[in-house]
């Protein structure tokens, strides 16, 4: 059990820890202490009940599947389209994101050339090597993820001596201010794993339900508690200079080389994310659609490079914006879906759902169902008005 707990963590782990550690401390200086931790709490729990959903969803339903395909199976052909638009547009904003940092990275490392042309290579490389479906990505993540643990520690180490308390202002940005809402987005976007639930749930498949959810919260946890360290870090020595990409702005205290090697690995950590989602996203075409390879290849790397060809650059209002809108929305699918399921099992009229038995999870109510619901429903409608005004 000891292995299918540790195979399930590196997964998990290794696919929510990743590019959203670098916008979180901008977000914080410019939001402020308390609407952090605020919409930390928020968005903990919300992705927590909505990754419990989406497990059972995946535990209980036969076959492979990717997310558009459970909709189709739970939601109908009508909805599976929507959710198509929904998923690949969250998809687009992640893997620009990561070319947007992979293009930063390279230019911290090398920097004789521009962050632009090296999101460009970032963004080549990417795509050719998502043509494969390269099968050890997801632990590759997870093996990419341990040195950034190691880095986030070193660096709070490194940095403690430095935090200067009234950087936090905690006493400041009590009420609403004009970015007291950034972190809800970013949040979101740091802590979902949405993207390897299903094949994570194969690794449980021959395991009790409750060993998936209790490794779901345990991946969560630990995330956030590095999320938040890195925070610490970054934003405690830095204060209102913190920069959007985290790391210039500890220079002067970490010195050069420690800035390096944290270029190094976040290159890396983005890197490999970029392949996941991408062959994901290719798959979704592939599997779902019964497009061709090449065609759903080109679908899924495309669409973001033309994106940042284009001006697409502020990776941490995109940030936002994929997570208050895109993730908000997978939200609502999550919960009609879970619902449809439990109605399934309860009918016991589908040959495609797994007959759980007594005790395997607990139907949650109704109430805590709409109150998920309607904050990420309000989250996604306020990130709209925001666009827009």
């Amino acid at each position: 059990m000891l292995k299918i707990y540790s195979r399930g963590i590196g997964m998990l782990v290794g696919m929510i820890f990743g590019a959203g550690v670098f916008a979180l401390p901008y977000s914080f200086a410019r939001a402020g202490l308390f609407w952090g931790l605020v919409h930390f709490a928020i968005t903990f729990l919300i992705l927590l009940f909505l990754s419990f959903l989406y497990g059972e969803v995946a535990y209980f339903t036969k076959g492979k599947h990717r997310f558009t395909g459970y909709v189709e199976i739970f939601l109908g052909k009508k909805a599976k389209w929507f959710a198509l638009i929904t998923t690949i547009a969250a998809y687009y904003g992640a893997l620009l994101v990561y070319g947007l940092l992979g293009g930063l990275f390279l230019f911290n490392i090398f920097g004789n050339s521009s962050a632009f042309k090296f999101s460009v290579i970032f963004f080549a490389a990417g795509a050719i090597l998502s043509l494969f479906n390269l099968e050890k990505i997801a632990s590759i993540n997870f093996f990419l993820t341990i040195p950034i643990f190691g880095f986030v520690i070193y660096l709070f180490s490194a940095s403690f001596s430095f935090i200067d308390i009234s950087n936090f202002n905690v006493g400041a940005k009590l009420f609403f201010s004009n970015d007291w809402f950034l972190p809800y987005g970013v949040w979101l976007f740091a802590l979902c794993g949405f993207a390897v639930l299903p094949e994570a749930r194969d690794i449980f498949s021959k395991s009790p339900i409750k060993s998936f959810k209790r490794v779901i919260f345990i991946s969560l946890a630990l995330s956030a508690l590095f999320y938040l360290l890195f925070v610490a870090a970054v934003w405690g020595v830095s204060g209102s200079l913190t920069t959007k990409d985290a790391l210039s702005g500890v220079l002067p205290v970490l010195g050069g080389k420690a800035i390096l090697i944290g270029s190094l690995i976040g290159f890396l950590a983005v890197f490999t994310s970029f392949l996941a989602l991408a062959i994901d996203a290719k798959n979704i075409f592939f599997f779902d659609y019964n497009i061709s390879h090449l065609r759903a290849w080109f679908l899924a790397v495309i669409p973001p490079l033309i994106l940042f060809l284009l001006g697409a650059v502020d990776f941490v209002k995109i940030l936002s914006i994929v997570g208050a809108l895109g993730l908000g929305t997978l939200g609502v699918f999550i919960i009609f879906m879970a619902r449809s399921l439990r109605k399934k099992i309860k009918e016991d009229g589908s040959a495609q759902i797994l007959k759980p038995t007594n005790g395997e999870y607990a139907k949650p109510t109704t109430l805590l169902q709409f109150i998920v619901l309607a904050s990420v429903i309000a989250g996604a409608l306020f990130e709209l008005w925001q666009i827009f005004s």
